[in-house]
């Protein structure tokens, strides 16, 4: 297609030429490759037709004059492509006596018209396809493409009706069109990533070549299979705690190689070898369904380090990519560490790893995103292994569309999908109520099964702490001095301020400053990574040690305890807290865990206050308040409690813009709109930037102009920022703490940066407002 070579799609500053007919061959072969390895052979040949015709806007006249230099009036294609492929396709079909082809038409139309600026909302692009200026460029693009028109009729008669099945059927597999939005998404990731690559080949030969060296190093996985086994040779298999993990090893690896593809649930007491099990199960059944990869998503930065570190260890650093917003390389630019910095920028931009370690909010947020550069990575999903550790840290507000996208993920996106949770919520349950005003949970289609069933025997051999459930109310002053009583212990709070007027009470009662540690989200990435890696110490030391901590502390954190302090919150909370407690087993005395609550502390809102609703409600109901285990019965009557109490599962209505069943059916999203709403961190107000350790050099040098502010100087600042709301901006801002920093004078673009006065070493951000409280938990 566009054999004509005089038409061209890039030319480099040296002056070479790229032919239109080259790069919209190369996007196509891309694409299949695409396809071929997200296993939707079925849609190669649209595939295909989407890559030849991307670019097809480019061969206006105007737009070869732009890109020679001859002109330096810009001439915007992506628009004008989209309408000319989309209109000669249904004057083809209707040629052809076929139907009108809504799908394949809407698709190109999505996918050409948002390959350069991201997808639009329907009615926005049909805003767009009607524009003067559109046809009009749409004209001279056809009036350039004279044999244009045979080969995609030619298409229309190999390809069309096929296509249009293969779409129709792939968005009815859950017996609902509401799934068509996700294979627009797919075949736009396909193309766009193909887009970049073919670009880079040939405007960037150096570039090519360090995205070869990083990807050409890649194991298969039954090579990282056999790391994982010679790696766990070397356990001891003496006693009955590492005979109860073989045994759970066992069966992981067992199920993984023999279970169809669905929904699955790994729970194990803590103790229990879950990251190595659950590893060890997705490689088997990645193996057994020919997945391309492994993607590890976990809910917090502060936990992924030690994840990823452990898979670097034992599949080696080449097969590991770590992906998130806090990852930060030191060293100069000549350096080693640099090299590796490169590397994972490159691979982050389409996940082209075997092993991917991502948080939430990078992984939904790219998949539910509008955006180009976010898109990129969607279609390596497709056809892999995704384990969501810690689920139930999902948030209930984004509950309903997080569903469907694993509905999505299941049925069109041919993913393996494992939940790792000791308080798995049942997402596979209907929480419809006759009470609430809004129904609007989704159901998973298809039940969770369970890969280790629980079993007493081998479970009760990790019972090591004792829950006491009676809410026990304090004063802060009266907590301090019970904390003050044990050489070490852990209390969680259920917001910063009482993490904070903790602290300080500890301090008052006699603590030593060195003693105590506090840990909330008022602290850096930075800062939090060190205080963690010092209560590790102090404890492996002996060294008597009292942690303050918010609820940040409960997912995946890998300390121990011998006593801990929850504030009244969730069930699954005070569960996850218990984790802190007694975890390797070793004390000849049970952990301890106790529910509290501070008649002087802050009052709880949204999830927290719900949370305790519904654990009081159980409280009130059972008898049973000292336990050394929590059957999973009562964690399924809790949330059945908790959920019945949420007002809406999708507050942004996101559904509205992706999953409505008659806008569906007509292939109209809102793609644009529904990015800018799933913003799983929202009630954020502003981004600090704060000067602690190598932050205060990155900020001087930012303010002295003597730092520029490129993608890698922003990585490694994203591990000196803290999120505040809008009452804490007020308050800094009128104590004059803030100031801001422009970083580029052409753009204007600013950053918000602390006043050294106003960070603190143990507390991090300070305010000055003993009374402030605010909905911002962590």
């Amino acid at each position: 297609m566009l054999h004509d070579t005089t038409i061209i799609a890039h030319r480099t500053e040296g002056g070479e030429e790229q032919s239109l007919y080259d790069h919209v061959e190369g996007v196509a072969l891309q694409i299949r490759r695409n396809l071929t390895e997200a296993g939707l052979k079925q849609l190669i040949p649209l595939g295909e037709l989407l890559g030849r015709l991307h670019d097809a806007g480019k061969a206006q006249s105007a737009f070869q004059r732009y890109i020679r230099g001859e002109s330096a009036a810009k001439a915007p294609h992506s628009a004008a492509g989209a309408l000319l492929a989309t209109s000669l396709l249904y004057e083809f079909s209707v040629e052809l006596g076929l139907k009108k082809l809504p799908r394949t038409s809407q698709l190109l139309a999505y996918a050409i018209s948002g390959h350069h600026r991201g997808l639009y909302n329907y009615a926005e692009l049909q805003n767009k396809l009607e524009e003067v200026d559109c046809k009009d460029r749409c004209k001279k693009t056809a009036e350039a493409l004279t044999k244009f028109r045979s080969q995609i009729l030619s298409w229309s008669k190999e390809h069309a009706e096929a296509t249009e099945t293969s779409l129709k059927e792939l968005a009815k597999q859950v017996g609902a069109t509401e799934q068509a939005q996700a294979l627009i998404r797919l075949l736009f990731s396909c193309l766009v990533d193909a887009d970049f690559l073919d670009t880079e080949a040939f405007m960037d030969e150096e570039r090519k070549e360090r995205r070869h060296e990083a990807t050409c190093r890649y194991a298969p996985l039954e090579t990282l299979r056999d790391r994982l086994t010679k790696h766990m040779e070397g356990f001891s298999t003496e006693g009955k705690i590492n005979e109860a993990r073989r045994a759970f090893l066992n069966q992981c690896r067992e199920h993984g190689r023999t279970c169809p593809k669905g929904y699955y649930s790994l729970f194990l007491p803590t103790g229990g070898g879950k990251t190595l099990s659950s590893m060890a199960w997705a490689l088997e059944t990645a193996l057994k369904h020919e997945a391309q990869r492994i993607i590890y998503v976990i809910p917090y930065t502060s936990i992924i380090t030690q994840t990823a570190g452990i898979f670097r260890e034992i599949f080696g650093e080449e097969n590991v990519l770590e992906h998130h917003s806090d990852i930060t390389f030191s060293g100069g630019e000549a350096s080693q560490e640099a090299e590796r910095y490169e590397r994972t920028r490159l691979l982050a931009e389409n996940w082209d790893a075997p092993i991917i370690v991502t948080t939430n909010v990078q992984f939904f947020e790219s998949l539910f995103s509008h955006k180009v550069s976010r898109s990129r990575k969607v279609h390596s999903i497709a056809n892999s292994v995704v384990v969501f550790d810690e689920v139930q840290m999902f948030p209930t507000e984004f509950l309903h569309p997080m569903l469907r996208l694993l509905e999505d993920l299941r049925r069109i996106y041919g993913t393996q999908l494992l939940f790792c949770s000791a308080t798995l919520p049942p997402f596979d349950k209907d929480h419809t109520s006759s009470f609430k005003k809004v129904n609007d949970f989704h159901q998973l289609s298809d039940a969770i099964q369970p890969i280790v069933p629980e079993d007493p025997e081998l479970f009760k051999v990790f019972d090591r702490v004792i829950y006491y459930l009676e809410e026990k109310e304090y004063t802060t002053k009266e907590l301090a001095e019970e904390l003050s009583q044990h050489d070490s212990a852990l209390c969680i709070v259920n917001s910063r301020r009482d993490a904070s007027q903790l602290y300080h009470t500890l301090l008052e009662a006699g603590k030593k400053t060195q003693d105590v540690i506090h840990l909330s989200r008022n602290m850096c990435s930075d800062h939090l990574k060190e205080r963690i890696a010092e209560v590790r110490h102090r404890l492996k030391a002996g060294i008597p040690t009292t942690v303050i901590s918010t609820q940040l502390i409960e997912a995946g954190i890998d300390i121990d305890l011998p006593i801990v302090y929850r504030a009244m919150s969730g069930l699954d909370s005070i569960v996850q807290a218990g984790g802190r407690c007694n975890r390797e087993g070793k004390r000849t005395a049970p952990g301890e865990v106790y529910v509290f609550s501070l008649s002087d502390g802050g009052k709880a809102f949204g999830a927290i206050a719900q949370g305790q609703n519904a654990t009081r409600f159980l409280l009130d109901n059972d008898k049973e308040h000292t336990r050394s285990s929590m059957p999973l019965e009562l964690i399924e009557a809790y949330y059945d409690r908790y959920y019945a109490s949420i007002e809406s599962f999708d507050t942004k209505d996101i559904a509205e813009s992706l999953y409505d069943v008659g806008e569906a059916k007509r292939w109209r999203f809102d793609f644009e709109q529904a990015s800018k709403d799933f913003q799983l961190i929202d009630n954020v107000n502003h981004d600090l930037f704060v000067p602690y350790g190598k932050g205060k050099e990155l900020i001087e040098g930012l303010q002295k102009h003597t730092l520029y502010l490129n993608h890698r100087t922003m990585r490694e600042l994203q591990q000196y920022h803290v999120a505040i709301s809008k009452w804490r901006y007020e308050e800094l801002e009128e104590a004059h703490l803030l100031s801001e920093i422009v970083v580029d004078r052409e753009t204007g673009k600013r950053i918000l940066v602390l006043e050294p006065q106003g960070y603190d070493e143990a507390l991090g951000v300070c305010t000055t407002n003993p009374l402030l409280d605010e909905p911002l938990f962590g």
